[in-house]
């Protein structure tokens, strides 16, 4: 009974206040005109008309919250100083044709979406019709050469830990097989040192023959999946055993006899030309088998060319090449390129929905924020994998373009939950949501990424056959990585601190559905789907990756023991793993 009597009351008040703004617009129909909503600003401003015109004087624009235009169209005191553009107006000043009720405002050089809102001050509360605008500049989305926006680095603990082991035991393994040292070899040291550009070596061999060898090996990017591994250097090669002891005494006895009375010195000379023979073939043997595996070594495919981002979802997929790569005492580091693939759509009208949403995207917007050098590549865990701002932006927009975003939602059942959400209070109905513009990420301040949200279409029911025109949804907040230890899954949570509905048809916005914010409060909503564990947006199975990926190291691959998430520099993402 009392959620019935909540019901009514709700759908009274949004009749009341829905009459109320009808009998408003039929005397002063608020409304802004743009060429096109929610769309990219190619020259960096925003520009839109105020119907009435008479009403510009009293609008009030904000930029992404910020004021940047006030009543009578000036920009505010304290937003115009030390910002006059060439001609000598204040930034954000309204441009000529004020009497027409036209408005101009500079987004700025930041890429990224802006939430622009153009406000009435009305008794009762003020009118907001709102409008977003994409800024570059832009990356060419396929075609431009890929940033190295990702990288990696492995600590040398690790390395000892984790992969020299297993190394060990394949060694230990091929051992027999080699026809001087028997069934009956050990393996009595394998180690290797990081230390300047080279991986110093040594491995030494126990079996009806002993073999040591130490060298340095050198690492350099060799193709855009290979890392080439050269032989630097080559230190003494040390081969004992029983054949080695029948070759020097019988070249020894053959010294003496060719000597005659010089036999004792005829004996040693023999005795060293054969030892030094068997060192150098000894050395020659190993330097060519060693050269000849490590050009098969550097032949390997290390990473693969496409890579699965979420695994099962082939429109995630990414083309990966090496870029750089580093090593040092404290471990080793490289950078990585990762650029989406192209849309392959297999149906018609997939195509086509493509092909539109590719015209009105002109590409991920360009920060030109780079990932910290190489040098020094000591990391605090294990294994830490950086992303730079313009990759993880990069992949939302192809994303957005393939539809893939727009499915991960659905995914997540966001239409589900919110038609939920709004049959508890009214009688409209969520159907769809249409992304048509991807999600914009900032370097923000803390531990997140400021997000800009725009293009989001909703498909609303239950509106008694009047056609609202297209409902646009824009927004801000933030959104950091959250890792749910419990599951091995890391996931996107956030929150929103600014949310807006407007309506559009025929390039003009006007304020609508208000009331669906603030008496559902739609915004905490939101926040609920979007907070950790809530499970409101994609994840990535990072355990369950780990391990598929690391079978081959080990059987049942290596174990996720703990992972943390910072930013060590605006726009730069770092998770740091501990691994067993």
């Amino acid at each position: 009974m009392a959620g019935l009597a909540g019901l009514a009351l709700a759908g009274a008040l949004l009749a009341v206040g829905r009459g109320a703004l009808l009998e408003a617009a039929a005397v002063e129909p608020f409304r802004v005109e743009v060429a096109r909503p929610h769309a990219p600003a190619t020259d960096g401003r925003w520009s839109g008309r105020v119907v009435p015109t008479e009403l510009a004087a009293r609008a009030v624009v904000r930029v992404d919250g910020e004021v940047r235009v006030g009543p009578a169209g000036h920009v505010l005191k304290n937003m115009s100083e030390g910002t006059n553009d060439a001609a000598g107006s204040p930034e954000g000043h309204v441009q000529e044709g004020m009497f027409e009720g036209a408005l101009s405002v500079e987004l700025g050089e930041a890429p990224g979406l802006r939430l622009i809102e153009v406000e009435l001050p009305r008794q009762g509360g003020a009118e907001v019709a709102t409008d977003a605008a994409l800024v570059g500049p832009f990356r060419a989305r396929y075609d431009d050469s890929p940033g190295c926006g990702a990288g990696v680095r492995v600590a040398a603990a690790a390395i000892d830990r984790l992969v020299l082991p297993p190394l060990r035991e394949k060694l230990l393994a091929a051992a027999p097989s080699i026809g001087l040292l028997g069934p009956g070899t050990t393996l009595e040291e394998a180690s290797v040192t990081l230390q300047g550009d080279a991986l110093w070596f040594r491995v030494a061999l126990a079996g009806e023959h002993r073999i040591a060898v130490s060298g340095a090996l050198e690492v350099r990017v060799a193709g855009p999946r290979q890392l080439g591994v050269r032989l630097a250097s080559l230190g003494p090669v040390e081969f004992t055993g029983k054949l080695r002891t029948r070759a020097t005494l019988g070249a020894a006895g053959l010294g003496a006899i060719v000597t005659g009375p010089l036999a004792p010195l005829g004996a040693l000379a023999g005795y060293a030309l054969a030892d030094g023979y068997i060192d150098r073939r000894a050395r020659q043997e190993v330097e060519t088998q060693l050269t000849a595996a490590l050009a098969v070594a550097s032949a390997i495919p290390l990473i693969p060319e496409r890579a699965e981002l979420i695994v099962g979802e082939p429109r995630s997929r990414a083309t990966l090449a090496f870029c750089a790569v580093a090593i040092e005492s404290g471990g080793i580091a490289a950078h990585l390129s990762v650029r989406p693939d192209r849309p392959d759509p297999t149906t018609r009208e997939e195509a086509s929905r493509v092909r539109t949403r590719l015209a009105a995207i002109p590409g991920p917007a360009r920060h030109g924020i780079e990932l910290p050098p190489l040098r020094p590549v000591a990391p605090q865990a294990d294994a830490e994998v950086e992303l730079s701002l313009d990759t993880v932006d990069a992949l939302l927009d192809a994303w957005t373009a393939n539809g893939l975003l727009g499915d991960l939602m659905g995914r997540a059942q966001w239409v589900e939950r919110v038609d939920a959400a709004l049959g508890e209070w009214t009688t409209l109905g969520l159907a769809e949501i249409e992304v048509r513009l991807p999600p914009s990420l900032s370097p923000g301040t803390g531990d997140g990424w400021a997000l800009t949200v725009a293009g989001l279409r909703l498909g609303l029911t239950g509106t008694e056959g009047e056609d609202p025109g297209e409902v646009l949804v824009a927004g801000r907040g933030f959104v950091r990585p959250h890792y749910d230890a419990a599951r091995g899954r890391l996931a996107l949570s956030g929150a929103l601190d600014r949310l807006r509905l407007s309506c559009a048809r025929a390039g003009a916005l006007w304020p609508c559905f208000a009331a669906l914010l603030e008496m559902g409060d739609v915004e905490a909503r939101l926040d609920a789907l979007l907070a950790p564990g809530a499970a409101g947006l994609p994840g990535i199975e990072v355990r369950a990756l780990l391990r598929d990926g690391t079978r081959a190291l080990r059987d049942g691959g290596l174990e996720l023991a703990d992972l943390a998430i910072t930013y060590p520099a605006p726009g730069v993402l770092r998770v740091a793993a501990e691994v067993r």
